[in-house]
């Protein structure tokens, strides 16, 4: 979702011993005698099974070695801070942004934030299936281009309303693509026991980048209160520093790794070449012209080798998973959380901006260190407790369901019905305002703050529930650790398109909603009810239709045969027994 991405990257599944004939990149595992063909970890992590089990191709990125893994994530996080950054922009300037383009719709000024995020779902799932065909490395590097480009265009844009329209189109064509392939990106580099901190940090850098940013954006609004493009205009020129890193720094993450691994002539282990002898750190890292050309060859724009044929069935498994029952029941859960922050936060500046309340771009920049600093402290907890990401049982599920859902319900009531107490029913005439004077005057800017830190509280919570659901679903219906890693990827993706299209609509329809009297109060009492019907409805399924559900999984997405499909090869049922 915008802002938010699940913390949990960890689940267990059986893997095969495999054999190897090949020379391996020893920077990150290795093998022992406890089990013949089976790839182990380094120094601490030497008892653990590597999962996913490598190839000993050198080109595999689980071979990498960690400064080339780190590096690469780096740039992607470069990209990813500057695209949440531009998501969240006119949230605290939308009343400026008004004023400037000479346009008195709310619609259309919550549009400049609604239509790139409903585009944004539609280009992150084609990006999904584009890198099936070519890789990520060329969709992320048109990606950044096309942001980069959306960003000039917008910092341009200064009075003209339908050219600021198409540089947010133009962004938003490319935040997709950042929202649903980087999870994957990271994914594929790193061993399950590598994950969690590399996760932790995307997750907190991306609730900072899109929540925090108004922070900054607002200040930077108040000390150039005549330039409303000021902040666009810092966030261009960062790019020139994100995008060289990203184009020395991010090579190809996607690997066919089923083909590397087949062995022509399955050996009982592997010999050490005399060229993998121990060097010097120096020696090993110098920078020779061959190593140097070597490198540059590695980040071509295309260099991703498919080895099997791209057929239908292959180009058809993000729609599929689109339409999986578990990823449908995943986004009914925390979509409505996450639309009404989208909401409620894009209608601060319209409510909040005209007198008698007043508020700037800077002020209603503070408001919104609330939905900032909860959520992130809540994922950067949850990681501390990595035990809930390996058994994350029923009652675990359950737990996380109620509990997130009563934050969102109580951020989103007391939202609704704190800030509606002091709107009056008849609207000034001359200010368009909904506030009176005396309500303007007992109305508290912080309390409004922490009210959506709750809500986005309630959201981060729900959120941790997202990939221990698909894997649970992964591990009953996948054959092996390759189609579980591809299935939980997929699911992914389509609950962040999902959590963008909803996003973008309520980011357009509950402003304008709430500008009318009484709108506010019916809206959110909406929500509320919404939400405590649908959390219900989660848990009863939790509870009784838990292996129905993955076998309608395996259907819809095609990775089993059903008839061979039996409740006791569920990896997760002595974890539900327990």
């Amino acid at each position: 979702m915008p802002g938010f991405v699940n913390s949990s990257s960890s689940f267990t599944l059986p893997v095969s011993a495999s054999y190897h004939t090949r020379k391996p990149s020893l920077g990150s595992w290795s093998t022992t005698h406890k089990s013949v063909g089976i790839k182990y970890g380094r120094g601490k992590y030497a008892d653990v099974e590597l999962m996913p089990q490598p190839s000993d191709d050198p080109d595999d990125p689980l071979n990498w070695p960690r400064w080339r893994k780190d590096l690469n994530l780096a740039a992607l996080l470069s990209v990813v801070a500057l695209a949440g950054a531009l998501k969240t922009v006119f949230l605290t300037t939308a009343a400026v942004a008004a004023e400037r383009y000479r346009t008195s719709s709310y619609l259309a000024v919550a549009a400049l934030t609604g239509v790139p995020l409903m585009l944004s779902a539609l280009t992150g799932t084609a990006a999904c299936v584009a890198a099936r065909v070519w890789g990520r490395r060329p969709v992320y590097m048109l990606a950044t281009g096309a942001l980069f480009v959306g960003s000039v265009w917008n910092a341009t844009a200064v009075d003209s309303y339908g050219s600021c329209m198409g540089a947010r189109v133009v962004q938003g064509l490319a935040w997709g693509v950042f929202d649903t392939l980087v999870m994957t990106s990271i994914q594929d580099t790193y061993f399950e026991h590598q994950r969690n901190l590399r996760v932790t940090l995307y997750n907190v850098l991306n609730i900072t980048a899109t929540w925090g940013a108004p922070l900054l954006g607002g200040l930077l609004s108040s000390s150039h209160p005549s330039d409303l493009v000021y902040q666009l205009r810092v966030i261009s020129g960062l790019f020139l520093l994100a995008i060289p890193l990203l184009c020395l720094a991010a090579p190809e993450t996607a690997f066919d790794r089923s083909h590397a691994a087949a062995a022509p002539t399955p050996v009982s282990g592997f010999t050490l070449s005399r060229r993998r002898r121990w060097q010097p750190w120096r020696v090993k890292h110098r920078l020779t012209r061959a190593r140097v050309l070597g490198y540059l060859r590695d980040m071509r724009p295309l260099t991703f080798r498919h080895h099997r044929q791209v057929t239908r069935e292959l180009l058809l498994q993000v729609p599929r998973a689109l339409a999986a029952p578990t990823t449908l029941l995943v986004v009914l859960l925390s979509v409505l959380p996450v639309a009404a922050l989208w909401g409620l936060a894009g209608s601060l500046s319209l409510l909040l901006a005209p007198r008698p309340v007043g508020a700037g771009p800077a002020t209603l920049g503070a408001v919104m260190t609330g939905p900032w600093i909860a959520p992130a402290l809540i994922a950067g907890s949850l990681a501390l407790y990595r035990g809930v990401h390996l058994q994350f049982t029923r009652l675990a599920n359950c737990l996380v369901v109620c509990g997130g859902s009563s934050l969102a319900l109580v951020g989103i009531l007391s939202f609704g019905l704190g800030v509606g107490n002091f709107m009056t029913t008849s609207p000034s005439p001359l200010s368009g305002s909904l506030f009176s004077e005396d309500g303007a005057g007992q109305l508290s800017l912080a309390l409004v703050s922490f009210q959506l830190a709750v809500l986005a509280a309630g959201a981060a919570v729900l959120d941790a529930a997202t990939r221990p659901s698909l894997a649970r679903s992964a591990s009953f219906t996948a054959s092996n650790m390759t189609a579980a890693l591809r299935s939980i990827g997929d699911m992914h993706a389509g609950v962040v398109v999902y959590r963008n299209l909803a996003a973008g609509v309520f980011a357009m329809a509950v402003p304008v909603s709430v500008a009318r009297p009484g709108g506010l109060r019916a809206v959110t009492l909406g929500l509320a009810v919404a939400q405590l019907v649908v959390s219900g409805v989660v848990v009863a399924q939790r509870c009784c239709f838990d292996e129905a559900v993955w076998r309608a999984d395996g259907r819809v997405m095609g990775l089993i045969d059903l008839s061979s499909l039996k409740l006791s090869v569920s990896y997760f049922e002595p974890d539900e027994r327990a």
